[in-house]
């Protein structure tokens, strides 16, 4: 895969779970992108604001389908390492869609499975799951997104909240 260019980014992410629990994640990011996709790492600090604050690192790789990179495949495999938590998740979307509205606006849907391991606990975990949002730039080297989360669809006629997640990102480009 040969690199056109490498890219950083600085981020806050909320995730907000419709039961009340979250968790914010900010940190910065680099990655090798080329036309067929991307490799990277993200180095951050997250909070639940509740019981646990951790350092975490993310892998992350995609491959683009298509040359626009409208639909791809990605993987994050994500590290935590807390007072309270210890944990490492794995992420992979087979197929995942980004549609361009605008020269500013996207809309994004990744359905995904996820397995994770506590170290704690000793315990795997794992689900299907999908989050679909809009990306907007608001300026040259910010943007905002937006985006509702559905997990653990294998139990698709538990709606409660624990399932069900509204999450924001802002990104700025280094």
């Amino acid at each position: 895969m040969p690199v056109d260019g490498l890219r950083g980014n600085t981020s806050i992410s909320t995730y907000q779970n419709l039961d009340g629990s979250n968790l914010t994640i900010a940190g910065l990011e680099e990655k090798a992108v080329s036309k067929r996709g991307s490799a990277g790492a993200f180095l951050g600090v997250g909070t639940d604001f509740n019981k646990d604050a951790m350092a975490v690192l993310d892998l992350k790789g995609s491959y683009n389908y298509d040359k626009k990179g409208i639909l791809n495949q990605n993987l994050r495999i994500r590290n935590t390492v807390g007072l309270k938590s210890a944990a490492t998740q794995i992420r992979y979307s087979p197929l995942s869609v980004n549609i361009p509205v605008t020269d500013k606006t996207t809309l994004y849907a990744n359905p995904h499975y996820t397995g994770k391991i506590n170290y704690k606990t000793n315990k795997w975990t794992n689900s299907a799951g999908i989050f679909a949002g809009v990306t907007q730039d608001i300026s040259k080297n910010t943007s905002i997104s937006l985006e509702a989360q559905r997990y653990n669809l294998q139990d698709i006629k538990d709606n409660s909240g624990k399932n069900w997640g509204i999450n924001l990102i802002i990104s700025c480009k280094l």
